[in-house]
Parts: C-alpha cells; structure tokens; sequence
C-alpha cells in the first residue's frame, strides 16, 4: 500500500514538472512572438507636405517621432537593437523635395548599386491616398525592389514614390539578422501604411511661380526704377538699392542690411558660338552683425528673365573663419558647391515652386495680382538650402508700432499697403512678416527666429553713421559688386593649388 502511494507520487511529481515545462515552452513562444511581431505607431504626419507614415514601435524598437530635416529633404527613421547596442534593423523614410527625374526602375538599380548589390526582385504596392496628376486619384504607387548582396548578410528593401511637384518619398528597410520574410513584412508594413493628401497649396505656389517666370522679372523691376531699361545699366547706377537697421528684441541696433536689384544688359548679343541665356538680371545683398560675435554675409546673385538660369556667390564671415557658396542652376539642375575646410559639390533637381530667395519679393506681388491668399513654395537660399514655407497674406494690416513711427531710421513713415507672413518649415518654428509700401517694397521685416528681430528700413546716410567703420560696403552700395572684385575666397585658392599639386 505504502509502495503504491509513493508511485503515484511520483508520477504526479513528474505530471506537474511535465505541465510546468510545457507551460514554460508556451510562455517561451509568446515572448518570442511578441519580440518578432511588427507593432506600428500611430500616423506620423508632415503637415505641409499632406503626408504620413507608420513607423515600427516598441518590442526593442527605437522610433523618431517626428520628421527632421536635412540637406533639402526630410527623413525619419526607426531602428531595432538586438543587443549590446547592435543594431540589427533599420528603417528610414526620406521625402525630397528635389528630387531627380529617373525613372523608379532606374532609380532602384542605383540606390542598389550603393550599397554593393543588385536587384533580385521588384514589384509594386497600390496605398491609400490621393496624388491627382500624377499617379490617379485615390492611389499612390510604391515601386520597390529586393536587394540580393552576396557578400553580406544584409536583406534590402527599397520602395520609391514619385509625389507630385518634384517630390519623391524613399523608404528602406536594412537587416542584418533573421530572413528575408522578416525584412519584406516589415517593409511592406511600413509602405502599406503610407497616406497622402493633396491639399494644393504647392500646386498653387507652382502656379505662382510659373506667373513670375512667364512675365519675366523685368516686368516687376521696370514697374518700380524711376529709370528707364533703356539706360546704361548696372547695379550701381540703375535700379532700386535699400537699406536697413537691425535691431534686436531690446530695440537696440545691432547690425544693418543692404539690397540692390537691377538690369545689366551685356555689351555684346547672343551668339550660335555663346549658347546659353543672358544674364541681364543682377542682385546683391549685404548683411552685417556687430558685436563680439559679429559677421559678415554677401552674396551676388545674376539671372536671366525667367531665372531658368541663374549664378549665386555668397560668403560669411565669421570670428572663426569663412566659407562660401557657389549655385549654378541651369535645365532645372542645380549645382551647389560649398567651400568651408574641404569643398563638397550636389546637385538637386528643383520643383516648379521653387524660387531663389532673393526674388522672393515678387511671389507677394503675383499673389495680389492673381487674387491668392495663401501658397506653398520652396525657397531657395543663398547656402544652397530649399526650405518650404508658407506664405500668406495679411487681410488687415496692423499698425506699425508708435515707436518706430516717425523716428529718423523710418524712411517710409507710413503705414504698410500690405503685410505677409512668410512660415519656414524646416521644423524649426521660424517664421517672418513682412511690411510692403504702396510700391510693393519691404519698409519692415520682423524675424521670429530663436529671438525676434527688427529690419526697419532706412538711409545710407543713416547706416553709415551707425557703423562707420563698413563705409566702404556702405558709399559703394552694392554688395554684389564687392563680390565681384573678390574672383576667389581664400578656401577656394587653397583647394585650387591642392588640384594643382
């Protein structure tokens, strides 16, 4: 009896062990399955851009929460550490916003060419959305390709997206641990979460765009120079120059500007043996800071009527050296060599809404001429960087503040005709307003950067008595033809006698 009892103790003993093991097996696999499974966020949105996306979250994954921008484009991207902090899995998304025409297939046989392989297998996702013009209402088209590298472990996936406008979404999946089921279900579960909203305020901002182009910038400068076109034209003596003070939050002058903007019309015509547009259309700014930590921006900006083509060289100076910029756009491509302790050269291919700051001025006045409220266009900047940003009108004008009325630095010494909001959206939350005069010319500008400040515009006289230790910038009042004195920067003669040696 006793030897009986003790047997069916034993087998009950190895029952529950048995029951606990299988029990811990199951436990084992759930952890396992919530480890693999792919948890997406909610839509991470870029407002402007009508866009949004899934990222994978959580269970090991590392996720941004929002867009950053960097180099003319926005990217946001999400990454799984398998341990030690290894990262085994990535995921990036990119929206560009100069993105080059190539066809998607030609597109993905060189994105895999970058990273040492081939494609192995390609196909198509059909998403959400609406893209009217260019891939049908209602869809957006993913073109995406498997990337076969022998030579690693790495599974690839690539998926591109044609938006319309000159705008491209890219999305990449990298792993370098599991299957290639893994990679491809976490890549289509990232593609199959795309959205997209056309809300047509980059479509009008084109609009816009393609008004000023095919009026031809001497339409708005002839309208403004009390000289003739006709006249012997340079910057110095024909065209329109301003100049302003600087203040900062405090009221205090800190800095001024200066602007010029006029024809230049070339000695000699066009030839068969000189192809290429003339460029009869010139610019230059000035923009000085004092202080400590003061600086110097100059740049000479030339162009055609339409600015299809155009030349920008810019410098800055700063207590810890220079640097500049070198643009040069023409058939749409553009060129931006930049020179700082090593010279790096890129190339872009700029959308139909995009326009060179220095002309920006004259999207106000093709929005009051074509009845627009409110536009999306890419402003190109004298670095080289295109930002968005929105611009809209102001219905009813405030008053400039009492203190600035009247005062000695205000030349104009009246009330705005209009007023603008110019918002920058990089992220950064920076955003502008901008004072116009009956003649369509900025009389104030306020800053809202990472403090505010004051462009108020003024007299030469008045700036040189300010700072009169830049009067040979001042009394010559054109910055752009300081630059033209200036062939080459100092970091460009050193990279030219490198090439030599």
């Amino acid at each position: 009896m006793n030897e009986t009892y003790k047997t069916r103790i034993r087998w009950a003993d190895k029952a529950a062990f048995l029951g606990l093991f299988v029990a811990a097996l199951l436990m084992a696999s759930f952890v396992v399955f919530r480890k693999s499974a792919i948890v997406l966020s909610e839509p991470i949105k870029l407002d402007f851009a009508g866009l949004s996306v899934c990222m994978p979250m959580g269970n090991g994954w590392q996720s941004e929460k929002q867009w950053k921008y960097q180099q003319n484009s926005f990217t946001l991207g999400s990454f799984f550490a398998a341990g030690q902090g290894s990262i085994s899995t990535l995921v990036s998304c990119r929206y560009l916003l100069a993105a080059a025409n190539v066809a998607p297939e030609t597109l993905l046989e060189e994105k895999a060419s970058i990273v040492g392989g081939t494609v192995a297998e390609t196909g198509k996702i059909e998403t959400g959305g609406t893209a009217e013009g260019s891939q049908g209402a209602g869809v957006l088209a993913i073109d995406w390709a498997r990337v076969k590298n022998p030579k690693t472990s790495f599974y690839t996936f690539l998926g591109v997206a044609q938006l319309p406008n000159g705008r491209r979404l890219d999305i990449e999946v990298h792993q370098a641990e599991g299957d290639t089921v893994m990679a491809e279900e976490i890549f289509k579960a990232v593609a199959g979460s795309l959205g997209f909203t056309d809300d047509q305020s980059l479509e009008a901002g084109s609009k816009i765009v393609a008004e000023i182009k095919s009026k031809g910038l001497d339409s708005f400068l002839s309208s403004r120079f009390a000289n003739s076109p006709q006249s012997s034209g340079s910057l110095d003596d024909e065209g329109r120059k301003n100049f302003f003070l600087i203040k900062d939050a405090g009221g205090s002058t800190i800095g001024f500007a200066m602007e010029a903007m006029g024809f230049h019309f070339s000695e000699k015509p066009q030839t068969d043996a000189e192809p290429g547009a003339q460029l009869n259309i010139t610019a230059g700014s000035f923009y000085y800071l004092g202080g400590r930590y003061g600086q110097e921006q100059a740049a000479f900006f030339q162009s055609d009527n339409s600015f299809s083509e155009f030349i920008w060289r810019g410098r800055i100076s700063l207590p810890g050296g220079r640097s500049g910029t070198d643009i040069v756009c023409k058939d749409g491509i553009m060129t931006v060599k930049q020179f700082s302790l090593r010279a790096e050269e890129r190339n872009y291919q700029i959308g139909p809404a995009a326009i060179p700051d220095v002309l920006s001025e004259f999207v106000f006045s093709q929005m009051l001429d074509s009845d627009r409220k409110e536009i999306l266009v890419d402003i190109i900047g004298a670095n080289g960087e295109i930002i968005p940003a929105r611009v809209s009108r102001v219905e009813t004008p405030q008053p400039l503040d009492s203190q600035n009325q009247g005062s000695e630095t205000d030349v104009a010494g009246e009330e705005p005709a209009y007023v603008f909001n110019i918002e920058i959206l990089d992220g950064r939350g920076f955003s502008e307003r901008v004072y116009l005069d009956g003649q369509m010319q900025a009389s104030r500008i306020v800053l809202q950067h990472e403090s505010t400040y004051t462009l108020e515009r003024t007299s030469a006289e008045n700036v040189l008595k300010e700072f009169p230790e830049q009067g040979k910038y001042i009394l010559q009042s054109s910055a752009g033809g300081a630059l033209q004195q200036d062939d080459k920067m100092p970091e460009q003669q050193d990279q030219s006698q490198e090439d030599s040696e």
